[in-house]
């Protein structure tokens, strides 16, 4: 089988994306392959409309490692490869670098230099090395996409302030522009990342403070894994709150039976105002302002409305709402450890974003979204005609101010918070599998759905009655007076034991600070006085301390408190990483990262004693109701 043959089933195999792309393409159309006098096997490319070769034909692969040690990389973990040409910078790095565990992005914008290179370079191990990720001509908001949910899904973002860059001159200076737009992206994914896991662990904590105080409302009601896939394949809703809401929130009337309807927290006044009701209403803000969206709402406006919060939400928001709820679990590793099953959901950060969540949990499709602008409207609206704080709300709105490219303007005006709304949805959207139909008839563009106006969408989608209300009723599986009895039971066992294992952990962080105590005393003191260092030393004390770090790695760890813990877990690691990759003073390195560790064990301690209080406090509200 020809190089070229094996190379194409792996793409296929690992990528049938890019290999859509290429597959009708012959390779050389543009960029030819020129053999290298006196070198065999060695070809260069050569542009054709330039008359330029991309490689010196004197030795391309010594060349290549030259250009890459000079970068003097000192930690090859996250690695970007900006344009592929014949690879010989790829293969170079490998070659110059001891690489083993990474992650490693290659970047190409294109189609005739990758398929050219398809051609006569055997990929085939790389195609197939889970290390290795390909994008070829990806549109900006398909490359951060992809860019994000890698770096989710690795340890890239232990990485996040030691990054390779590793640029093929030849494709680079074709697409420019293209490569240096892929350089924002990473860092926009890598923000969106950090922020993803918390940048502030007492915010963390205050999800987890209500999450023990809500544990009654999470014990007695029934959870969202009682509806997984209950509505098939029949179309669902989401109602949002943007300002092209006023533009089509009328045609809902007489859907109630023909859609599931799932409608952001802040939506469920407007739709009131309306004479309309949602089906469920999806809320996840931990503060009290969000209780504020129910003011007004008496019990008879939400008759057979579900509020299919997640329980981080602050008690009085529970307290302010009057109908009956539906448990929903964010993927948090808190909801998880206390092991009261209701269904877990990949949740983005807005209202909107878990609503669509929702009804694709529950199987629905298409999917169609309404009042999702992320973005401002005309005279600079925020929000629909009724919203709880205004229509124009505060000046806090306008800040951070960016530009996307809207659904119907070629760019539209957004804050950063709500793009990073939207960039939840280019994920959920592009990688669910159900239609998804954006009907906002104003606002951002969210990369994957179709654009329609709402009554062409319900034209098109919406028919016969489902039985919408018969479905969620007899579905839902209530806690039987036994079931709670029970789950509190093993709840306060399962809290029993946390609060044994946290002060374990007390224990173990103590001893770690005390190693960080001894090696300045011993290594870091002297060193500043006589500029001598015992490296060896040094490592002995890394290795003490990277092994009391294997705690991390610990399941109980994670389920208990690494929720609380990762913002902050995670920056140390990204100054740690940070320090490796920079630092050509072996003392200074070492001694920054034991300080480092020495900061994280201090404040994971500080930490760590709240969850104890708090454990407590649970461990009270579950003994005073046995």
């Amino acid at each position: 089988m020809s190089i070229e043959k094996k190379n194409m089933d792996a793409l296929q195999n690992r990528f049938p994306e890019i290999y859509n792309k290429i597959k009708n393409i012959k390779p050389e159309q543009r960029f030819q392959l020129k053999a290298v006098p006196g070198k065999q096997n060695i070809p260069n490319m050569y542009d054709k409309i330039s008359s330029k070769f991309f490689y010196d034909n004197k030795d391309h692969m010594d060349q290549a490692i030259k250009n890459v040690l000079s970068k003097n990389i000192r930690l090859p973990f996250f690695n970007i490869f900006l344009g592929t040409g014949l690879m010989y910078n790829f293969f170079a790095f490998f070659k110059a670098y001891n690489v083993k565990e990474s992650v490693n992005i290659v970047i190409e914008k294109d189609l005739d230099i990758f398929r050219t290179l398809l051609s006569c370079v055997d990929l085939t191990q790389v195609l197939g090395n889970s290390m290795f990720y390909f994008m070829l001509d990806d549109q900006p908001t398909e490359l951060f996409t992809k860019i994000n949910r890698i770096i989710h899904n690795t340890n890239a973002k232990f990485h996040a302030k030691s990054i390779n860059i590793i640029e093929d001159a030849g494709s680079f200076m074709l697409n420019k522009d293209y490569y240096l737009q892929s350089i924002r992206l990473l860092k926009d994914a890598l923000r969106e990342v950090l922020m993803f896991y918390g940048n502030d662990p007492f915010y963390s904590m205050i999800g987890i403070e209500n999450t023990f105080l809500n544990i009654e409302e999470i014990i007695n009601n029934p959870g969202i894994k009682d509806l997984k896939d209950k509505f098939k394949g029949k179309p669902g809703i989401v109602v949002s709150t943007g300002p092209s809401l006023n533009k089509n929130i009328h045609l809902l009337e007489g859907l109630e039976n023909k859609a599931v309807l799932c409608a952001a927290d802040a939506s469920v006044k407007v739709m009131k105002e309306k004479g309309l009701k949602p089906h469920l209403v999806s809320a996840l803000e931990r503060l009290t302002p969000t209780a504020r969206l129910f003011d007004g709402i008496e019990e008879e406006d939400v008759k057979d409305v579900y509020l299919a919060a997640t329980p981080v939400i602050h008690p009085e928001t529970y307290a302010n709402y009057p109908g009956e709820r539906i448990i929903t679990y964010r993927d948090f590793a808190t909801f998880k450890w206390i092991n009261i099953e209701k269904g877990i959901l990949e949740i983005g950060p807005s209202a909107g974003n878990m609503a669509f969540k929702i009804l694709e949990y529950l199987g629905c499709d298409p999917i169609i979204l309404i009042g999702q602008d992320l973005a401002f409207g005309e005279n600079d609206m925020t929000h629909a005609d009724g919203s709880t704080y205004g229509e124009k709300q505060d000046a806090a709105v306008f800040k951070d101010l960016r530009e996307v490219e809207g659904n119907f303007v070629p760019r539209i005006k957004t804050n950063r918070v709500w793009e990073m709304f939207l960039q939840y949805y280019h994920k959920d959207v592009s990688a669910s599998k159900a239609r998804v139909i954006n009907a906002t008839e104003g606002g951002a563009k969210i990369l994957g759905a179709e654009l329609m106006t709402f009554q062409e969408a319900i034209d098109q989608c919406i028919g016969d009655d489902i039985n919408v209300l018969d479905i969620i009723k007899g579905s839902l599986d209530k806690p039987s007076v036994e079931d709670i009895e029970n789950c509190r039971k093993q709840t306060l066992e399962i809290v029993t034991n946390g609060i044994e294992y946290c002060n374990m952990a007390q224990g173990l962080f103590a001893d770690a600070m005390k190693v960080c105590d001894q090696y300045m005393q011993e290594l870091w003191v002297p060193y500043q006085a006589t500029k001598e260092y015992d490296a060896q030393k040094g490592e002995k004390y890394l290795i003490d301390l990277e092994e009391k770090c294997k705690l991390f790695q610990d399941r109980r760890f994670y389920e208990v408190l690494m929720h609380y813990v990762q913002s902050y877990f995670i920056r140390t690691m990204v100054e740690i990483n940070a320090a490796k990759s920079s630092s050509a003073n072996i003392a200074e390195a070492q001694s920054r990262n034991v300080a480092h560790l020495g900061d994280m064990f201090k404040v994971l301690t500080g930490l760590n004693g709240k969850m104890i209080d708090l454990m407590h406090i649970l461990k009270g509200k579950l003994e005073a109701n046995i």
